[in-house]
């Protein structure tokens, strides 16, 4: 029995060394470490050396030894290298070189069997699917007519991809672009269309429902006006069931009509569409998104009994993959809608967006911009609040639409450009008299031509009449001169006598006067005289004609210089028209810059009073606000123009006067800025990636190189050595673990004292204004109180609602006592302390891993380890090396952590306060007849004072609670990290 267990140890031990020397013949393969001594690092080695940190500088002390351990040495250490580059040029070729290399490493080990191996296996396999970076998320908003569908189209280099033309479904969905990494010329453009779920279809209609009956449960008559709320009610029930009329409706169970086959089938899929072109994928996409329904105006038109379903009220998200430049770093771009829906699905698609966005985008019209003070009036106090929970100040990019959009004179004389302008229109003013002048001679002309043309049709006309005359006298007849009567009619034309009283250009006859006289002096015409006189008119037919031609060549040129004088014109207007854009964009970009940064100081200054009134000092600045506007961007873009001059937009008679390059329309800044968003997370990713291969490869090698240290040591000593290496190890162990919990101390007492301190404080504030708030929305109107079809359209939907009066949280205003005091600690502690408190554990962390390898160097170098000691020693270097990198990467990992962990926490107060409201809600909506208002109000007070001593202590209890879970989750990472 022993001597099979012996033979089973001996496979055993047998298949690890085989496994151990096939990992060191790696390097021999063509896709080892040293393939990666290909990238451009050198013009970085001497850089990384003197300026790196203490841990890092070790391979300096250890380049010792023979030419083949020096090769060794340097191949092994070309990734840690590598991790210090901060170029994607660089960074992400070495990505896809240590995939190879990780690719090679497992085949090799793959033929192997040994346990060790597999775990080796495993931790390969692991990392190899972290090759892809974080997504970059960029949030797109901006109130309806803001251009924000025709910006991201012009971003994305598209005349038009996204829906544009719905009725509601475009501002009720979310719509996500990111690149489409497939080559399939078939998929080029593709679609993802997710429609909300059964429950969430039935819950929403119930609301619908609440909103579209009357009292007596009929369909209400405000149905029939598209904006009312019964209106908007009505198109969505309408668009998904059209065979119902309205007494149907009347009687319709929501649960049952969430349930009919024709819609069930929808619910809860996903429909995928795909095309090569983009004209191709949006008309595929209308078909889902469209509302044919224009009005509502005629609710029951019998002549559209077979009218098919629509599915826009029933979409969830929309995601589009597409090959856009700008998306080929990685942004990934979302058209967000309102998070105030009445559809609770799409409400929180649209929050989850936010909370994971890495960019917000504020698209509004520049014409806002300049004159209402956009940056202060579009970022209410709650949204600015919001991001300073957040901390992404620094992640919102203003973008001015419509910039095409512009009045020259109002431009020129609002900003002060009269003197950079007056020039030229001076020059326009010339220009525009000379085209007047050119066209008053155009005029002239055209009239000398037109009594030309009559004067020549008149000849014709008596030549005519002389030819006649000719042909009689040749068929024996006798003839007379035509008589004066019939000579006036042939020419009895008023322009005729005034061009003839000009005396230019005609020739008076003798026959003029014959036939002026009496019919008994008249004689007849010999053939000589008839042949006389149309010899005599034909000659002035000819003679006449030449001088038409001569006018219409006049005209033809004057026509050109008009043309000329007018293109020079035009180009000057351009010029001007630049000129003004140009200014209107830099006063405007400055404007909103300053803007943005005095809304911020108001709001820091307001909770400055609210958390200290006696000891507020408003010269005491929370933060640099002039870094704040610095840092700001703001692109001041017209997507009309842009698409313009790229040749798009054919069919529309748009010009882009003003934009003297495309360049100038300001969209290349935009999707230049779109592409370098993600450079950080990036850089970062790669960074990782590669450091965690390097310390794979290096680790990897001291596991191949054990038991072969060439060492002279005798049993007992190598025995004494482990001991003494145990002994730094348990040392290391302890006092890393002691950081841990310091930093994890750090972080709870930072929470405790900036947020949790806070609470407590304003609680009872919040509890004493719950009853006069809640007085509030029910309070008379001239008292700022709500109308009476406002606030039961928002007791229905949970206490949101966003109706024509703009929007409306209860649950935020029962809040907002706390949430006004609370932002600006809960700024301080995440933006502030906490990330302090994690920069002082990387450096004692360091600085422990450093002071180990120290000991371990010196212990060895004292027991005169020979060669192969110091290569496993340099192999240690790199390994105490690249945990360095991790540890020094590591604010990187636990940020994401606690910025995903803050952002989803800071929303987590209003949901418990709806929760409490919920039977507030429930009696309110439930509410009929006579007097229900008077008996909603009087409910709504009478909870609001039952449960305002419980519900702020309860939001504070579940914040309490998800952020001791955040704590606990940063510990558990750094506690894997070392």
């Amino acid at each position: 029995m022993n001597e099979s267990v012996d033979q089973s140890a001996k496979r055993e031990a047998s298949a690890e060394s085989e496994a151990r020397n096939a990992v060191v013949g790696v390097k021999s393969e063509p896709l080892d470490c040293s393939a990666l001594s290909g990238l451009p690092l050198q013009e970085r080695d001497s850089e990384t050396i003197g300026h790196a940190t203490p841990a890092l500088q070790l391979n300096a002390g250890e380049k010792s030894g023979d030419s083949e351990s020096q090769s060794e040495s340097n191949e092994a250490s070309n990734l840690g290298k590598l991790c210090e580059h901060v170029t994607l040029d660089t960074l992400e070729p070495g990505v896809a070189v240590a995939t190879r290399l990780l690719d090679q490493l497992r085949d090799v080990l793959s033929t192997h069997t040994n346990p060790d191996v597999d775990n080796w296996i495993k931790s390969i396999v692991d990392l190899s699917k972290r090759t892809t970076p974080n997504r970059t998320v960029v949030g797109v908003v901006g109130n309806t007519g803001a251009g924000k569908s025709s910006v991201i189209n012009a971003l994305l280099d598209e005349e038009r991809l996204l829906p544009t033309n719905c009725l509601r479904a475009c501002t009720a969905s979310p719509i996500e672009i990111s690149f489409n990494p497939s080559d399939d010329d078939d998929e080029r453009y593709r679609a993802e269309i997710e429609f909300i779920s059964t429950e969430d279809w039935t819950r929403e209609l119930q609301v619908l429902f609440s909103d579209l009956l009357d009292g007596s449960g009929n369909v209400a008559r405000e149905a029939t006006k598209a904006d009312s709320d019964a209106g908007i009610a009505y198109a969505k029930v309408k668009a998904v069931y059209p065979q119902k009329t309205r007494e149907m409706l009347a009687e319709a169970d929501p649960n049952k009509l969430a349930q009919e086959p024709a819609v069930r089938r929808i619910l809860g899929t996903t429909k995928r569409l795909k095309a090569k072109a983009a004209k191709e994928l949006y008309q595929q996409m209308q078909h889902y998104v469209d509302s044919k329904e224009k009005s509502a105006s005629a609710p029951d038109n019998k002549k559209r009994v077979d009218v098919a379903m629509e599915y826009w009220p029933l979409i969830k998200v929309v995601r589009i993959f597409m090959k856009a430049d700008a998306l080929s770093t990685g942004a990934v771009i979302v058209d967000l809608p309102g998070v105030q829906d009445s559809n609770a699905a799409r409400a929180a698609v649209a929050a989850n967006y936010m909370k994971s966005c890495t960019g917000l985008w504020i698209v509004a019209p520049i014409t806002r911009a300049v004159d209402d003070k956009t940056a202060k009036s579009l970022l209410g106090d709650t949204f600015k609040r919001q991001l300073k929970y957040d901390g992404t100040y620094s992640a919102v990019t203003f973008i001015c639409s419509k910039t095409d959009d512009i009045s020259i004179t109002e431009a020129a004389e609002s900003l002060g450009l009269e003197g950079e302008t007056s020039e030229s229109w001076d020059t326009a003013e010339k220009l525009r008299k000379s085209i007047e002048s050119l066209k008053s001679r155009i005029v002239s002309l055209k009239k000398d031509k037109a009594r030309l043309v009559e004067r020549i049709e008149e000849l014709e006309a008596e030549s005519d009449t002389w030819e006649d005359l000719q042909a009689q006298s040749f068929s024996g007849e006798t003839v007379y001169t035509p008589s004066a009567n019939s000579k006036k009619r042939k020419r009895g034309s008023n322009s005729l006598d005034a061009f003839e009283s000009d005396g230019e250009g005609v020739d008076f006859d003798s026959s003029d006067k014959e036939n002026s006289q009496s019919g008994q002096n008249r004689k007849p015409l010999t053939e000589e005289d008839i042949e006389e006189r149309i010899s005599t008119l034909r000659a002035q037919r000819k003679r006449m004609r030449g001088e038409r031609r001569s006018l219409e060549s006049q005209i033809a040129e004057l026509g050109k210089k008009v043309k000329n004088v007018r293109d020079e014109r035009e180009t000057v207007l351009a010029d001007i028209k630049a000129i003004c854009i140009q200014g209107r964009n830099e006063y405007s970009r400055s404007a909103i810059k300053q803007d943005f940064a005095m809304g911020i100081k108001e709001l820091d200054q307001e909770n400055a009073v609210e958390e200290d009134d006696a000891n507020f000092d408003p010269d005491d600045d929370a933060r640099d606000y002039d870094e704040v506007a610095r840092s700001l961007p703001v692109f001041c873009v017209s997507s009309r123009a842009y698409q313009k001059l790229s040749g798009k937009l054919e069919k529309d008679d748009f010009q882009s006067h003003g934009f003297l390059s495309i360049e100038d329309t300001e969209i290349p800044k935009l999707q230049k800025h779109a592409k370098k968003l993600t450079e950080a997370g990036r850089i970062a990713h790669c960074r990782q990636f590669l450091n965690d291969v390097s310390q794979l490869v290096n680790s990897l090698k001291l596991w191949s190189a054990n038991g072969d240290t060439g060492s002279n040591l005798t049993d007992d000593e190598k025995h004494q050595e482990e001991k003494h290496l145990m002994k730094l190890l348990g040392n290391l162990e302890e006092e890393l673990f002691s950081s841990i919990k310091k930093i994890t101390a750090n972080m709870e007492q930072s929470l405790e004292e900036q947020i949790f301190e806070t609470i407590d404080a304003f609680t009872p504030a919040a509890i004493a204004a719950a009853p006069d708030t809640a007085y509030s929305w029910g309070a008379p109107r001239r008292e700022g109180g709500m109308y009476w079809a406002t606030y039961k359209a928002t007791v229905r939907r949970q206490g949101v609602y966003c109706g024509a009066s703009g929007p409306r949280d209860f649950n935020q205003d029962l809040f907002d006592p706390i949430s006004r005091n609370l932002a600006s600690g809960w700024e301080r502690a995440f933006q502030r302390r906490v990330p302090a408190a994690i920069h002082e554990f990387v450096q004692e962390t360091a600085v422990k891993l450093h002071q180990f390898h120290q000991a371990a160097k010196i212990r060895a170098e004292q027991r005169h380890t020979n060669y192969a000691g110091l290569a496993g020693l340099a192999t240690l270097s790199r390994q105490i090396q690249g945990h360095v990198r991790t540890v020094e990467a590591l604010p990187t990992t636990i940020n994401a952590i606690i910025t995903e962990s803050q952002r989803e926490t800071s929303r987590q107060f209003t949901p418990v306060i709806c929760h409490a409201m919920t039977t507030a809600y429930t009696i309110c909506t439930e509410e009929r007849g006579p007097g229900s208002y008077a008996r909603m109000k009087d409910a709504m007070l009478g909870h609001v004072d039952f449960v305002r001593h419980s519900m702020f202590q309860d939001a504070r209890n579940v914040v309490k609670m998800q952020l001791d879970a955040m704590c606990r989750t940063v510990e558990s990472v750094s506690s894997k990290c070392q």
